[in-house]
């Protein structure tokens, strides 16, 4: 008999903050906190290059104003190049977690902050300053890689969209974080207005390969090593609630779920059993860079700067990353039960509108005050609307999307046409809005706009819903070649379902509970 499983499971918010137990609290915040270097080094150099300092120590000062800054072209050397050795990192994550574990990826990962860091404080050039952010996205690369998967394999499916999306929570706080600091920094002289924010980012790492012992291996990739008594002790610690016995029972399950479970091709990938599967997972992360997040988070202070926002410049970043937490803190607990396509399509709605006003305000010759503050909120309103939706969905579809034969592989793959997409976007956006090149300005919002447009249309059309499902049921509906559009209605077989559902209260007809 079949079941939908999505709809009769209980996805209130209330039930599923109960689901909760010490180690999937820590292993969410832990990995997760992976993403924090990278959040806090976006959003440090989007302050940072804005600084005095740093334009005297990296870029050029005009005789006449004793101005000092980037040139346009610096600016979008330093700013793009890094996304290129967080591609090489996103590449060499997918091997290293398929061969060696989850956790080493976490260590690698963290040995590449170190590295890229120490570069970084003690740059005396430009280049070697760039040399050293290309290292640290190398661990941004690996991380999201690995961490959509580790949650994806070890968070209960209630749980999934919460957990997940904490990814993009902690890459915000780390923004917001690293406005704090150069915000306080901003007027010290010298070098150490940048080294001290710059130098700051050595403590997460630490923290990491600190509390790493502490953290269970993915119980599922235990199983694909043949490792089976070290996958059970995985399984008490993520599932304490479960008995002895229904912790074989969950064994049985994932054993004969992934009894084929040889690791597939690249061919595979792109095969006709799985290229639905690649499209979904790479359109989300597509649209998560090409939707204009690298216009707010990585040129936001020099945008406000070349709008006339001398000293606010700084205040306005700050603003906007403590209203994009609040979106995403929201998110958290109304993902799983508002479900990832309505999210998408509205939030997508939301920065489409918020950046056409930008574009409009960039036409006005001599925009009055309340002009120039509507451009200020709705490039505000813009980032909250892309922390409602694509900044923290994206993760979360990418991780369920992927066929487990495949997941590293075709994560790899989304993973490096978002970094390509950013590499691209970065590069191009100084060029955009300065002169002597395009001199946009704000009408920039007018081209990022459409592309939001067309992308609200592309969620509709491709991204399915598949909030409540356990990944087993996931792989039956794309097998079964059910419509994309209709996930959120189609039934699944109960053999498709987690032993975690002995645990999962049922609605009763007619209850009306969320």
């Amino acid at each position: 008999m079949a079941v939908d499983s999505s709809s009769s499971v209980n996805l209130s918010a209330g039930y599923r903050l109960r689901q909760f137990n010490g180690t999937i609290v820590f292993i969410m915040l832990y990995m997760c906190s992976c993403a924090f270097n990278f959040g806090y080094d976006v959003g440090n150099f989007g302050g940072v290059q804005g600084m005095q300092s740093f334009g005297k120590r990296f870029g050029e000062c005009n005789a006449t104003t004793g101005v000092c800054k980037l040139p346009p072209w610096l600016s979008s050397l330093m700013t793009s190049l890094p996304f290129l050795g967080k591609a090489l990192g996103a590449i060499a994550c997918g091997p290293i977690a398929e061969r060696f574990g989850r956790k080493m990826c976490v260590l690698v990962l963290a040995c590449l902050s170190f590295i890229g860091v120490l570069l970084q404080t003690t740059a005396r050039t430009s280049a070697q300053f760039t040399v050293g952010r290309f290292i640290s996205f190398g661990m941004t690369g690996m991380t999201i890689v690995v961490v959509p998967i580790y949650l994806a394999e070890t968070s209960p499916k209630v749980l999934r969209g919460m957990m997940t999306s904490t990814l993009q929570l902690m890459i915000v706080f780390g923004q917001l974080v690293a406005s704090l600091v150069t915000f306080g920094t901003q007027h010290i002289s010298g070098d150490r207005g940048w080294q001290i924010p710059v130098g700051l980012q050595f403590i997460a790492p630490a923290l990491i390969v600190a509390l790493l012992p502490l953290v269970p291996e993915s119980p599922r990739w235990l199983l694909t090593q043949n490792r089976l008594e070290e996958a059970k002790t995985s399984l008490r610690k993520l599932y304490k609630k479960h008995s002895e016995a229904e912790i074989d029972q969950e064994i049985d399950i994932l054993r004969h779920a992934h009894s084929t479970e040889q690791k597939g091709s690249w061919a595979e990938v792109f095969n006709k059993d799985n290229r639905k599967r690649t499209m979904v997972a790479v359109i989300a992360m597509f649209g998560q860079q090409i939707t204009g997040q690298a216009f707010s988070s990585q040129y936001s202070v020099v945008f406000y700067q070349s709008e006339g926002y001398k000293s606010q410049a700084f205040l306005f970043n700050i603003l906007s990353n403590v209203t994009g937490l609040v979106c995403l803190i929201a998110t958290w607990f109304i993902i799983d039960q508002v479900g990832r396509r309505p999210m998408l399509m509205t939030g997508g709605t939301g920065m489409a509108i918020f950046l056409f006003v930008v574009g409009g305000v960039g036409v006005v010759k001599n925009p009055s005050n309340s002009e120039r503050g509507g451009l200020v909120a709705s490039f505000i309103l813009f980032t909250c609307s892309y922390n409602l939706s694509w900044a923290p969905v994206s993760y979360v579809v990418v991780s369920e999307a992927a066929s487990t034969r495949v997941k590293e592989k075709t994560n790899l793959l989304a993973s490096v046409i978002s970094i390509i997409t950013t590499f691209v976007t970065s590069f191009t956006i100084p060029y955009l809005l300065n002169a002597p090149y395009a001199a946009l300005g704000a009408k920039v919002g007018f081209i990022y706009g459409a592309i939001n447009v067309v992308m609200v249309i592309v969620a509709f059309f491709f991204i399915p819903e598949m909030k409540g499902r356990s990944l087993e049921e996931v792989d039956e509906l794309f097998a079964t070649g059910v419509p994309l559009r209709s996930f959120s209605k189609a039934t699944t077989t109960p053999t498709a379902t987690y032993i975690e559902d002995v645990d999962i209260p049922r609605k009763e007809p007619g209850s009306g509970e969320a």
